[in-house]
């Protein structure tokens, strides 16, 4: 077996294995689009956590939908039709339309034994134990017993003459179903518009899993049609979910995907195809870039079990990046072939490849501590893809290069206008520093101008139809602001639950100073365990002669309160406090959970705020209380996102730090060191500034995406350094820089097209930067040659290429 042989038959065995690892890899990928895996770990660990919990909680899994009909019989006719059917629909964990038996019952199993606990807080219940409080009590038990409710408080007046046990779950009925009514059993509202009824209901998985979301809006679709066509057809749907907003932004990421790695790599097979007329050369500088992909997404699944949409989107970008490593070699081997053959080629430009991988693995690797595991997958995804494409590209292409390769007339024609330009650019000595200079001035005007969009919002653009709806639903239904509340932690349940009960009184405080509107509260459904003692403690020994002269007073006979007596004689010893594991086993533990947050410490219990006029005072009120807090989610993620970006530009400081050790230490003279640095910093520089002189709000994602335009930088300048090593003409690498350029732009402008504005803000910034790479590089190598570039001699391999020309 030949050299060759044995070389083609190690490549051939090493794509037969990365075939295997990318069928592992994308057969079922389960690709993520969750903005929870860009929240941070790290920092104030607490809240950080908080956050994460609400973005995967019950409250982002229930759906809200109301049925508007003509009039109020139709509307909860349609709603109670279409629940019944989504109770049976696979994926719904949970469907309420309106107060259920079950629910009921729930209440009174609850609640009814521990109702002498349940009076309110000791001032309440002290005041009940007046005469007057007694007297008032009597007198609206006669009016009840008269009501159509009168059989039902007849059962329980005997045991229950306070009706604290009635009272309590009207405070439970008002706090689950908030500005809700009930028509004939079902849940509706005319507030905002025309009569609705209103459906909720909660998935099994979270609403960024696609493969559950999806199926779920449709059947939602589809049993509304089928109710609404039984009802004559005029019913109308409209829902309110993080469903159908992290179901439409997945599709558009996806469209996204799909069209990006289409036109990308159209782009650049036509780029190929132009220059090198020659299918294998084309399949050829394909397999790297395919094969850098697959293990970047390998890599990704196997450490973080999935991939997000972002984070492939910027993989696709991978065939802009990698391409550098294929191109360099092609260009080199075709425009200047090795006498040794395909692998003296390789030998010759190998030093450049390897220290242009190895600076940009080092400009990414930073990313990697970050405390936001989106982007320390996009570190990782890069890293792997870029080293995986240098290694096929060592390990495939020169295994099936020609020996003696042809160029194309486009590529000779490219070669010979590539080294006219250098020797007119060295010619003209000022040109060399009015690149650079324009560089700067860009900087020095565009970069003050730059402001930074650091909220976490900007990263996605919802639907605006999608988000109107939402707004009009939440608005009809419930008034609470999402991601604002009040947060009571603990060491354990009894303390979380204690500081709750106190932060319940200073919101009802709130809402009479007028600082807030409303707000829900666990603490009508689980008082502590200390305040049903202390409601227990107000009853005083005479309680129930008390009651009785009370009652007698109202015209009731005393004997029949009989089982009153005996109850209230035990009632201290005999009840034993209601606790959220008590909650947890009935339908109301569906609607605790939405409160309550486990910690790594202790116990977080929430309480949702509607309209809040004064952050500031609100937060001042409770703040008082040991382990209170008011949480404005928006606000910390914000607060979190600066302190990443400027912890970014930190973490880019460090690498560019690695980069120029690494270049100091192949070259190790001041001169080739800054020729192959200065240009990627400069254009990194540069596209900032051209930034903000158009006025584009930068974010977290120019920041990623700068890195990736300093380490292609830091390759262009590599590349035209190492050719002082080369014998053959400084041309072959002008192209290399153009095929590369060129593929990058077609790579990352597509991406500038996209829908979602973090893609288009990696597209654009990849873009600019690497076209400014690609003018200062050449530019920088010329400097670094000193006047003696002045007269670039042509050598026996440009001669050759000159020769042909004329040919042709």
């Amino acid at each position: 077996m030949t050299r060759t042989q044995r070389a083609r038959a190690f490549a051939v065995s090493y794509l037969l294995a990365v075939g295997a690892l990318g069928t592992w890899a994308f057969v079922g990928l389960p690709l993520r689009t969750e903005i929870m895996d860009f929240l941070p770990d790290a920092g104030d660990r607490e809240l950080a956590q908080l956050s994460r919990h609400v973005a995967a909680s019950d409250l982002n899994r229930t759906l809200t939908l109301t049925v508007e009909g003509p009039d109020l019989d139709t509307a909860a006719q349609g709603a109670r039709a279409l629940g019944e059917r989504l109770a049976q629909t696979p994926g719904v964990a949970w469907v309420r339309s309106g107060p259920t038996d079950d629910l009921q019952r729930a209440f009174y199993e609850l609640y009814f034994p521990r109702r002498f606990a349940l009076l309110g807080s000791r001032a309440e219940a002290e005041a009940l134990m007046t005469p007057a409080g007694l007297a008032a009590r009597a007198q609206e038990l006669r009016e009840r017993l008269s009501s159509p409710a009168g059989a039902f408080v007849r059962q329980i007046a005997v045991q229950d003459p306070w009706l604290s046990f009635l009272h309590h779950v009207e405070r439970l009925r008002d706090a689950q179903q908030g500005e809700l009514e009930v028509h004939d059993g079902v849940f509706v509202t005319e507030r905002g518009g025309d009569p609705v009824g209103v459906v909720l209901l909660a998935s099994e998985r979270s609403p960024f899993d696609g493969a559950a979301t999806g199926p779920l809006l449709a059947a939602i679709d589809t049993h509304f049609a089928a109710v609404n066509q039984e009802l004559g057809g005029s019913l109308h749907l409209e829902q309110a979910s993080v469903h159908r907003l992290a179901h439409h932004s997945e599709t558009t990421i996806r469209a996204d995907i799909q069209r990006v790695s289409i036109a990308g790599s159209l782009g650049v097979v036509l780029l190929l195809l132009l220059l090198f007329r020659s299918p294998r050369v084309l399949l050829l500088g394909a397999i790297p870039l395919v094969a850098g992909l697959v293990m970047a997404v390998a890599a990704a699944r196997l450490l973080f079990g999935s991939v997000h949409g972002l984070t492939l989107a910027f993989g696709a970008t991978l065939i802009g990046v990698a391409i550098d490593y294929v191109a360099h070699y092609l260009n080199h081997h075709v425009l200047a072939p090795s006498p040794d053959g395909p692998y003296g080629s390789l030998r010759r430009v190998g030093a450049g490849l390897f220290l242009g991988a190895a600076t940009t693995i080092a400009g990414l690797s930073g990313l990697a501590w970050t405390s936001f595991p989106g982007i320390r997958q996009m570190a990782l995804f890069t890293t792997v893809g870029v080293a995986g494409a240098l290694v096929t590209t060592c390990v495939v292409v020169p295994a099936f290069m020609p020996a003696v390769p042809t160029p194309t007339a486009l590529h000779l024609r490219l070669s010979a206008a590539a080294t006219r330009a250098l020797a007119g650019l060295a010619k003209r000595r000022k040109l060399l520093y009015a690149l650079p200079l324009t560089a700067l001035i860009v900087m020095a005007v565009g970069v003050p101008r730059l402001t930074w969009q650091d909220d976490i919002r900007a990263l996605s653009e919802p639907d605006a139809q999608l988000a109107a709806e939402d707004a009009r639903v939440r608005g009809r239904v419930a008034r609470m602001e999402a991601g604002r509340f009040v947060i009571a932690t603990g060491p354990d349940e009894a303390t979380a639950l204690d500081r709750n009960d106190q932060v319940a009184a200073l919101l009802g405080e709130a809402r009479t100073a007028g600082e807030i509107d409303g707000f829900r509260s666990l603490a009508t459904f689980l008082p502590s365990p200390a305040r049903q003692q202390q409601s227990l403690a107000a009853i005083p020994a005479d309680a129930y002669q008390r009651s009785v002269s009370a009652l007698e007073a109202a015209g009731f006979v005393p004997a029949m309160f009989a089982p009153f007596e005996q109850t209230l004689a035990t009632a201290r010893t005999a009840t034993a406090p209601l606790t959220l594991a008590d909650l947890s086993q009935t339908p109301l533990g569906q609607i605790a959970q939405s409160f309550v947050v486990p910690l790594d410490h202790g116990v977080a219990v929430l309480s949702f705020v509607t309209g809040v006029r004064d952050a500031d005072a609100l937060a001042a009120r409770v703040e008082g209380i040991e382990g209170v807090r008011f949480f404005d989610q928006a606000g910390f993620m914000t607060r979190a996102y600066r302190e990443f970006r400027e912890r970014t530009v930190e973490l880019v400081g460090f690498g560019l730090l690695g980069v120029l050790l690494l270049v100091w230490l192949r070259y190790r003279r001041v001169r080739p060191t800054l020729a192959a640095f200065l240009p990627a910093l400069l254009a990194t520089g540069a596209t900032l500034g051209v930034l903000g002189l158009f006025g584009v709000d930068a974010n977290l994602l120019h920041i990623v995406t700068l890195l990736l335009v300093l380490s292609m930088g830091v390759d262009y300048g590599v590349f035209m350094v190492e050719t002082e090593q080369h014998a053959e003409s400084e041309a072959p690498t002008v192209v290399s820089l153009l095929t590369a350029c060129g593929s990058t732009v077609l790579s990352f402008g597509v991406l500038g097209l996209s829908a979602q504005p973090a893609m288009r803000a990696m597209g654009v910034t990849a873009a600019v930067g690497v076209g400014a790479s690609l003018l200062l590089a050449p530019a920088a190598w010329l400097w670094a040659r000193g006047p003696k570039s002045s007269t670039i001699p042509p050598n026996e391999g440009m001669t050759s290429v000159e020769e042909e020309v004329r040919t042709l």
